[in-house]
């Protein structure tokens, strides 16, 4: 496919001789005389680069490469000025705004051609390593989707299918502990889809998305009564109950209640899943002058600083040593809540097997 120029030049002498000599050089060029027409065809082209002039009437190269950078459709395409400003200050003033190079007047053509191919070529780079992330993505999000439905439904299935069969083989003690299963494997599928739902939702919250003001508004008590009924709703969603300890000081949270219900929910479940058999998790919170910190700490599997710079959605670390529930978006829905109401989360292991969680929020008082 033929490379598409956009050239944004006012000086008609300039804007023809570059264009003729690109043409003969393979490339497909559209020309604009001015900034306001170079933004229209920038929008509705999306070429594959643009060359733009900097002093322009009316609307001049900074605003421009301004309205190409602040578009998503255009946001990555290469943009070389060719400019007669040589003042550093107007260079680090372009730089700064997202210009890919400079190209001083009077330039010679090869220069030009130099410069074309070079970023022609870091966009090709740039596309060939997201197609890569993104198959690697698509790959480990069918690899933990597939055993998470499959492990609910066999779940679901299998004890429904038992109690359909072979109803008269069972008293109403094994009934009973196969309704729990196949209630346990509902609430834990269900789960699952839900952080799915919400963490496609948090990827795409702008200021000017309809629930952004929902996420991040609003303000909460945490209290020893809020810590001790998640713990009960994991215990119930597990089916199993967990050795735990909690020190709380109640306190007001610049967070809302339902966000602070879910960033506990998810980190206290995690400090379950992945503790060893007889270790107690131990849940604290305190002030201190600028905000509220609550910290949950376990033994079990190990927690290394890698992990925490790969936290993200649908990320499982060492699954293919340690057997994990979900779809690994849990860590990633925190993190993201958390930021947008100023807090952070911070997971560190001081000794080995020891995990500490800690949130960090402003206080609501």
């Amino acid at each position: 496919m033929t490379t598409q120029i956009l050239l944004v030049e006012d000086e008609t002498q300039i804007r023809e001789n570059v264009a003729e000599l690109l043409t003969l050089h393979g490339f497909q060029v559209e020309t604009a005389v001015n900034g306001r027409e170079g933004i229209s065809q920038a929008l509705l082209q999306q070429p594959d680069l643009i060359l733009c002039d900097i002093m322009m009437p009316e609307v001049d190269g900074y605003q421009v490469l301004d309205v190409v950078r602040n578009n998503r459709t255009t946001a990555n395409i290469p943009f070389i000025f060719l400019t007669a400003k040589t003042e550093p200050a107007d260079l680090r003033r372009g730089m700064v705004m997202g210009a890919d190079d400079y190209l001083t007047k009077p330039f010679t053509f090869q220069s030009l051609l130099s410069a074309i191919e070079s970023r022609l070529q870091r966009e090709t780079t740039r596309k060939a390593d997201l197609k890569a992330q993104m198959e690697n993505f698509r790959h480990s999000l069918a690899s933990v989707s597939v055993h998470e439905y499959n492990t609910c439904l066999t779940g679901i299935i299998g004890f429904a299918s038992m109690l359909t069969d072979r109803s008269q083989s069972f008293n109403g003690e094994d009934t009973q502990m196969m309704l729990n299963m196949i209630k346990v494997s509902g609430l834990r599928l269900k789960r699952s889809l839900d952080n799915i739902q919400l963490m496609d939702l948090l990827q795409k919250l702008e200021p000017s998305h309809p629930e952004y003001v929902y996420y991040t508004s609003g303000s909460s008590p945490i209290s020893a009564e809020l810590v001790t009924a998640c713990v009960e709703s994991i215990e119930l969603r597990l089916d199993r109950k967990v050795d735990w300890w909690q020190e709380i000081a109640s306190a007001q949270l610049q967070l809302s209640a339902i966000n602070l219900k879910k960033c506990l929910e998810e980190l206290i479940d995690n400090a379950f899943k992945f503790s060893y058999p007889g270790q107690t998790v131990h849940i604290t919170g305190e002030q201190d002058e600028a905000g509220y910190s609550l910290t949950i700490t376990n033994t079990g599997q190990p927690f290394t600083p890698e992990n925490d710079t790969s936290i993200g959605p649908y990320v499982q670390f060492d699954r293919k040593k340690y057997e994990q529930q979900g779809f690994g978006v849990g860590l990633a829905i925190v993190r993201v809540i958390l930021g947008l109401n100023k807090g952070r989360l911070t997971i560190e292991s001081p000794s080995p097997g020891l995990t500490k969680a800690v949130i960090w929020l402003p206080r609501g008082d």
